[in-house]
C-alpha cells in the first residue's frame, strides 16, 4: 500500500510540472508600464536568410576596414555614407575606407599586411602585388562554397574565366572584376594653345611631340607634361616600349619583375626587359624628351599625377587611359571651356590592350576578423545595382544624371566624385556598367579603331607563384622602384652605363633563379591548355 501511496506522489509531481509547462508556453512576456523598449539590436530580425542559403547570423554590427590606391576625391566620404547606409541595412555592417595615394602606393601596399594592422578588404590586380600576396598566403582564400553561402549573386555571376584567372597555385584569393576591359591611351592637349602657336593638328604622337616641344620652348609657366607619381612613371614608357616589341615580345606578369618571352618560343624563356635591345631604344627616346624639358626635373619625386596637374593648369597636357579620360575630358571642359580641349591618340597604332579580369579586383586580408561579412559586403558592391552605381560613378543627381539605356551624363560636381575615378575598379560589373553621353567627341572614332585590333597578351592569365623565389623577387622589386623607374622617366646621362648597372644589380639579386622559375611555372601552365 505505501509502495502504491509513492508512485501516485510521483506521478502527482510530475502532472503539476507539467501543467505548469504548459502555462509558460502560452503567455507573452511583457515589459511593465513603466519600462521602455530594450535599444539591444533585434537579432531576429538582424538575421540574413537568403533563400537556398543557411541563415547567417549578423546581429552583430562590423565596421569592415577597406584600402583603396589614389586619392580621396572631396565628395567620397558623403558617397560612402550612402554606401554604408545601405551595407547596413542589409547585412549590419559599415566600410571605412583608407587610401593608398598612387605616389606611395607600391611602397605602403605590402608594409599594411607586414604591420599587423586590423583590416579586412583590399583593391588589388594583377599588376598590384596580386600574385605575390597570394603567395604569402596575404588574402583569404575564397571557395565556391563561400560564394554559395555569403556571396550568392556573385556565384550566380561570375565569369568562369574570371575565377580560373584568380587561381594562385590553385586557389582563389581574389573577386576579380565581372567587366571585360578595352585599355588604350590618349593624351589631352588644349586647343587654345594649339592655335595661339599655329599647330593645326594634333592626331599623332609625332603630333604630340611637337607640340610638347613647342610649349617648352614658349610657355615657361606651363610644364609640358608633368608626369608625376609611381603609375605615371611608367605609362610613356610602355607606349614606346610596346611599339618597338609588340610583334616579337610576350608580357609574363607581374610587371614589377620585368620578364617577358618570345613570342612563338616553345621553351617559353622568360627574360629581363632590359636584355632586349628595344630597351635601349626606349630609354635613349624618354632621355632627349626629359633633356628637351617635357617633363619636370623633379619628376621623380613629384606625387601628384599628370591628371590632376592638367586640370590645375600647370602643364599643358595630360596621358591616360581612355576609362579615366572619359570623366577628365569633362570635368576640364566644364572648368574651363576656353581651353578647347582635345583628345588624341596616343597608341601610335600599337594593339589596344584586352585586359584579363585580374586588371582589377578586391580581395579579403587573410587575418580579417570578418571575412564571412566582407565577402557579402563584396557581393553587394558588385551585385547590387543602386550600391554598384554609388561607387562607380557617385551620387545620381549631384554627380551625374541616368538618361537610361545604360547612359548617363555628368555634371559640374562631377569632378568632386569623378566618374570612374575612385578605385571602384574591383567591382566593375558589366551588367550595370553606364557609358558618359556627350563625352569625348571623337570617342566612338578611337574605339572603332582600337576594337579591330585589340589584343589579348597569350598570357594574361598566367599567375606566378613566387614562394620558392621570394627573397629573389623582393630584392627585384627594390631595383625596379629605384634604378628602372629613373631609366622610364629617362633621368640618365649614359643609359648604356645605367643599364648595365642595372643588370648588374638585378643579376647579383638572383633574377636568373627567378626567370628560371617562371619559365618553369608559365611552360607549366601553356602546356597545361593543351590537355
Amino acid at each position: 500500500m505505501k509502495r502504491k501511496s509513492k508512485i501516485f506522489a510521483v506521478f502527482l509531481v510530475l502532472a503539476i510540472l507539467w501543467c505548469m509547462i504548459l502555462s509558460a508556453c502560452g503567455q507573452k512576456s511583457t515589459p511593465p508600464a513603466d519600462t521602455k523598449p530594450s535599444e539591444e539590436p533585434d537579432k531576429e530580425a538582424a538575421v540574413m536568410e537568403p533563400e537556398g542559403m543557411e541563415t547567417i547570423d549578423t546581429s552583430q554590427e562590423v565596421t569592415l576596414v577597406m584600402y583603396l590606391i589614389g586619392e580621396r576625391t572631396p565628395d567620397f566620404d558623403q558617397v560612402f555614407d550612402r554606401i554604408n547606409e545601405k551595407l547596413k541595412e542589409k547585412i549590419n555592417a559599415t566600410i571605412e575606407v583608407k587610401f593608398m595615394g598612387w605616389g606611395e602606393w607600391e611602397q605602403k601596399y605590402p608594409l599594411v599586411f607586414a604591420s599587423g594592422e586590423d583590416f579586412d578588404l583590399i583593391y588589388s590586380a594583377d599588376w598590384a602585388m596580386y600574385n605575390s600576396q597570394a603567395s604569402k598566403q596575404g588574402f583569404f582564400e575564397i571557395t565556391k562554397e563561400d560564394l554559395e553561402k555569403y556571396a550568392p549573386l556573385t556565384a550566380e555571376s561570375i565569369y568562369e574565366d574570371a575565377w580560373e584567372q584568380a587561381k594562385v597555385n590553385g586557389k582563389v584569393y581574389m573577386l576579380p572584376m565581372n567587366y571585360k576591359e578595352l585599355t588604350s591611351y590618349v593624351f589631352l592637349v588644349r586647343g587654345d594653345l594649339m592655335e595661339k602657336y599655329g599647330i593645326t593638328k594634333a592626331e599623332t604622337m609625332e603630333d604630340v611631340e611637337n607640340y610638347l616641344d613647342t610649349i617648352a620652348k614658349n610657355e615657361p609657366s606651363l610644364i609640358p607634361l608633368d608626369i608625376g607619381s609611381d603609375f605615371d612613371a611608367r605609362m610613356l614608357y610602355d607606349l614606346f616600349w610596346q611599339k618597338e616589341t609588340m610583334d616579337r615580345l610576350e608580357k609574363i606578369n607581374p610587371m614589377q619583375l620585368m620578364g617577358y618571352t618570345k613570342k612563338g618560343d616553345d621553351t617559353v624563356t622568360v627574360f629581363n626587359e632590359t636584355e632586349d635591345p628595344a630597351f635601349l631604344t626606349v630609354v635613349e627616346k624618354l632621355q632627349d624628351w626629359k633633356n628637351r624639358g617635357f617633363w619636370s626635373k623633379s619628376a621623380v619625386v613629384n606625387t601628384q599625377n599628370n591628371k590632376e596637374s592638367f586640370a590645375a593648369g600647370k602643364s599643358a597636357t595630360a596621358l591616360m587611359n581612355i576609362n579615366n579620360a572619359k570623366s577628365e575630358y569633362t570635368n576640364n571642359i566644364l572648368a574651363h571651356p576656353e581651353w578647347d580641349i582635345r583628345v588624341v591618340d596616343a597608341q601610335d597604332d600599337v594593339p589596344a590592350i584586352v585586359q584579363s579580369y585580374l586588371a582589377n579586383g578586391m580581395c579579403i586580408f587573410s587575418k580579417s576578423k570578418n571575412p564571412e561579412r566582407a565577402l557579402m559586403a563584396l557581393d553587394l558592391l558588385r551585385n547590387d545595382e543602386e550600391l554598384h552605381d554609388l561607387f562607380s560613378y557617385g551620387i545620381e543627381g549631384e554627380h551625374y544624371i541616368d538618361l537610361g539605356g545604360g547612359k548617363i551624363e555628368l555634371t559640374e560636381q562631377n569632378s568632386n566624385y569623378p566618374y570612374d575615378g575612385n578605385c571602384n575598379w574591383g567591382i566593375r560589373n558589366d551588367k550595370y556598367w553606364k557609358s558618359v553621353e556627350g563625352g569625348i567627341p571623337n570617342y566612338d572614332e578611337l574605339y572603332d579603331k582600337w576594337i579591330k585590333t585589340a589584343q589579348a597578351g597569350e598570357f594574361a592569365a598566367f599567375t606566378f607563384n613566387n614562394e620558392s623565389v621570394k627573397n629573389q623577387v623582393a630584392a627585384m622589386n627594390d631595383i625596379y622602384n629605384t634604378n628602372i623607374k629613373l631609366l622610364y622617366l629617362g633621368f640618365t646621362d649614359d643609359p648604356q652605363k645605367d643599364i648595365e648597372a642595372a643588370q648588374e644589380k638585378l643579376n647579383a639579386a638572383g633574377a636568373n633563379e627567378v626567370y628560371s622559375e617562371m619559365t618553369h611555372q608559365v611552360k607549366e601552365w601553356k602546356d597545361s591548355l593543351k590537355e
